[in-house]
């Protein structure tokens, strides 16, 4: 019996601290603890149904799933629940329940394609995607427009904010799209904080990069603040009032998910945060990615692979001055490579196919123009000076000297007549070795590592691509 007591006891507690909240409803002391969370239950249910354009539903996966979905719901009084969603053509009815479990919770207690399809095992994930079907009551503010729950296993977040018209045609959140990609007006997007936090205001604001796609519907940021870096994906998603992130991108125990588009300054602006500020577009990145240049200075050999603007016209002419020349190459603390082959001059193949070779005399740092479509054995070098401006920036400077290899039976003489003192080629160094420097921007496509060069001077137009070799 005092096992009993003390339950009872705890539950009493309980039930009093959550009906004491400020976002709850009415306090009800004067009704037993079972009367009590009848009456809240028929509260909250109430809540759920008085919507006559239904709910804004936004559903957060937990279990570090970056994952939103959005979808109008219409709770009624025989505990079904309507979804329209973007993704399905017509709506679907589910069930739900109102319980008391230790908290207020919601259930979805039958399967739906919208939500609880997260939580079901299927072939792709045994286990379920990390969904929830059970949510705790986290919040209702006073107006009773908009509820929080957080999932019970996994923690997801699931945000329902009563609608102020009818929302069913989703055709219109195609304008918030739309808004988006005529903000785009340079190559790198970014959030400019002008207000919320320390240092932050509209003449020097702290900016991060923000990089979203519609298309491709995530949202990758980046930015350096008080000495760390940050970056990460989020995605990216649109409701019929606001543009969002499937999580919080947390700065200084800050946090920015949501957007809402001001129409008179034709910008997507901050809401829903203690933070104030907007989104623009500037032609380089506002942060700068640690390690970038230390690294490539750690022997690497990148090939030119695609230019654009300036380096294009500048390496176009070039060849067409001097055609032995098939390609440039950025070394850094390179090894002459010498290859190799087999008794009856056949060439050695690595384990990839590749013709093997053996390091020579170290050469440093420079461009390796090759006198191969392929391979760089046999080329024309001149060291250069890289010059590390910020930790993803670089400047070049051409050093006296070179170094001609030519094929077997090739004499060097004529090669150096035709490349030493070019106009042409001097002109495409001088351009590489230009004053501003260039941003390194490191990428990775389908396993291949490539190496983007864009003009500080013009990053508009001038840049060039390179890749690993």
């Amino acid at each position: 019996m005092k096992h009993l007591s003390k339950i009872t006891t705890l539950l009493f507690l309980s039930l009093v601290i959550f009906s004491c909240k400020d976002n709850d409803f009415d306090n009800k002391f004067d009704k037993l603890p079972d009367e009590r969370v009848r009456a809240t239950l028929k509260d909250y249910k109430e809540a759920l149904t008085d919507a006559p354009y239904g709910w804004q539903m936004s559903y957060s996966m937990g279990a570090n799933v970056e994952y939103m979905s959005y979808q109008i719901v219409y709770f009624s009084e025989d505990n079904t629940v309507k979804f329209h969603s973007p993704d399905l053509k017509t709506p679907i009815t589910s069930e739900y329940k109102l319980m008391a479990e230790g908290d207020i919770e919601l259930v979805f207690n039958t399967f739906n394609e919208n939500l609880t399809i997260f939580s079901y095992p299927n072939p792709k994930a045994p286990n379920g995607y990390g969904g929830d079907i059970e949510f705790n009551f986290r919040s209702i503010n006073d107006a009773k427009n908009e509820i929080i729950l957080e999932g019970k296993d996994y923690k997801g977040k699931l945000i329902l904010k009563k609608a102020k018209e009818e929302y069913k045609d989703f055709a219109k959140i195609q304008e918030f799209i739309n808004y988006l990609a005529q903000e785009r007006t340079a190559r790198y997007m970014n959030v400019a904080i002008t207000a919320g936090l320390e240092d932050a205001s509209e003449q020097s604001p702290v900016s991060i990069g923000l990089d979203l796609s519609s298309i491709a519907r995530v949202g990758d940021y980046a930015f350096n603040y008080k000495g760390q870096f940050s970056q990460g994906r989020k995605m990216l998603y649109f409701t019929h009032t606001e543009m969002g992130l499937s999580t919080p991108i947390k700065i200084n125990g800050h946090e920015i998910q949501f957007f809402t588009y001001n129409t008179a300054k034709k910008r997507y602006e901050i809401a829903g945060s203690d933070l104030q500020g907007y989104i623009y577009c500037t032609d380089l990145p506002v942060y700068y990615v640690p390690g970038v240049v230390d690294e490539f200075k750690d022997n690497y050999a990148l090939w030119m692979k695609a230019s654009f603007g300036k380096p294009s016209q500048k390496y176009k002419a070039m060849r067409q001055a001097i055609p032995k020349i098939k390609g440039m190459v950025i070394v850094t603390d390179y090894n002459q490579r010498i290859p190799l082959f087999d008794k009856y001059g056949n060439p050695v193949l690595d384990d990839s196919y590749n013709h093997d070779y053996e390091l020579g005399d170290k050469l440093g740092d420079g461009l390796l123009f090759s006198f191969e479509e392929v391979d760089q054995f046999y080329f024309y070098f001149i060291p250069l000076e890289i010059e590390k401006l910020k930790e993803d920036r670089v400047r070049f400077k051409r050093k006296e000297g070179y170094i001609c290899v030519p094929k077997k039976g090739e004499k060097a003489e004529p090669i150096i007549e035709s490349i030493k003192g070019n106009p042409k080629f001097d002109d495409l160094v001088s351009y590489i070795c230009n004053q501003e420097g260039w941003y390194i921007k490191r990428t990775i496509e389908s396993g291949q590592i490539d190496w983007d060069f864009i003009s500080q001077a013009n990053p508009k137009e001038d840049y060039f691509y390179t890749r690993l070799k």
